[in-house]
């Protein structure tokens, strides 16, 4: 759709792995249909060339950026928990230098975009005030409906977020994980300084050495950034509840596509999303969001259906669901999306 002129403009980065390139098409058009600030470029992170129909999309060769997925697999193997992981940690790291990878002619606010989301409804992402918008997004730890939502006692992202950067901590209990994050140079600058001073080290190298090595999911760009930004900027975001619905299953099956799970689900959240994980049941046993009773109660390799609404999430098989893809009644968002802060 056209941007809103009173909006700041932005850049927007899709890195796109080999399996979400099918997912891809419908992440990037509901991108281009759903942001309501002015889009300069969109730059589309892939090892192979991509197409697109707008001419503000460009392709980034991904092989182009430094460090590479070789530079870090190295690091990453360097450990004695190897994990098969590296490429997680190479998309966190290219978010997290976007400025740097951009240039100085970027605009002051980058939008990424995990390629296997897509938005539902027009939504700003920088409001009038130049406040970038960060989604609260999901707990950090799922509890049930009448259990009160909690930092949990011990938490990956948390452990690794405060021994990279001295001062920070969490403002609050929601990671700020929803597959998206707008990005401002002021913050990211600081926060990549600080971690610097901290290490004496290029900022991906203490990154990585300071994440979590024996959990797959060692470290979160997401969970860092976020909080930091409202720790120590608050002055510049903004915070807000996205609803969304999305579909989790093993990499090894190809059973779920983003576009279906759109049609299927689109008209009452703000973003929906479906996820294919490499080592499956690894990353779900390993899960700091997930109390070890639901863990005990979730079939191996099945696939899940997560509902987030104001900041409560739930999650079932999707086989308990009933009808596929269907929600239950008391999940429902009475057919429309929940207001928003829309600058």
């Amino acid at each position: 759709m056209a941007g809103v002129s009173s909006l700041p403009e932005l850049d927007v980065i899709i890195p796109v792995a080999p399996k979400d390139a099918a997912d891809f098409p419908t992440c990037l058009e509901s991108v281009l249909r759903h942001c309501r600030n002015p889009i300069r470029t969109i730059h589309v992170v892939s090892r192979e060339p991509v197409a697109g129909h707008d001419r503000r999309v460009r392709w980034l060769d991904e092989s182009k950026v430094m460090p590479g997925a070789a530079d870090i697999a190295g690091a990453v193997h360097s450990t004695p928990a190897r994990q098969g992981n590296a490429s997680w940690y190479f998309q966190q790291l290219l978010k997290l230098r976007c400025f740097e990878l951009l240039g100085s002619d970027a605009p002051d606010h980058v939008l990424v975009v995990d390629a296997d989301i897509a938005f539902a409804t027009d939504m700003s992402f920088v409001d009038k005030y130049g406040r970038a918008q960060l989604a609260l997004g999901y707990p950090l730890r799922w509890s049930a409906p009448a259990e009160p939502a909690v930092l949990p006692d011990r938490h990956s992202a948390i452990d690794a977020a405060s021994r990279l950067v001295p001062g920070w901590r969490p403002v609050d209990h929601f990671s700020g994980m929803q597959h998206h994050m707008v990005f401002d140079r002021v913050v990211l600058t600081d926060l990549v300084r600080r971690a610097e001073a901290a290490h004496g080290a290029p900022f991906w190298q203490a990154f990585l050495r300071t994440r979590e090595p024996s959990k797959w999911t060692g470290a979160s760009e997401y969970v860092l950034y976020r909080h930091f930004a409202c720790r120590f900027f608050p002055e510049r975001v903004a915070m807000r509840h996205l609803s969304a619905v999305e579909v989790i299953h093993s990499g090894d099956t190809e059973d779920f596509r983003l576009a279906d799970v759109l049609a299927a689900l689109g008209g009452g959240f703000h973003a929906v999303g479906c996820h294919r994980f490499l080592d499956y049941d690894e990353r779900v046993a390993t899960m700091d969001y997930i109390p070890d009773d639901l863990r005990r109660r979730l079939p191996a390799n099945a696939p899940l259906q997560l509902r987030l609404i104001n900041g409560a999430v739930t999650v079932a098989p999707i086989a308990d669901t009933g009808e596929e893809f269907s929600l239950a009644p008391s999940q429902r968002v009475g057919g429309r999306v929940p207001d928003i802060e829309r600058g």
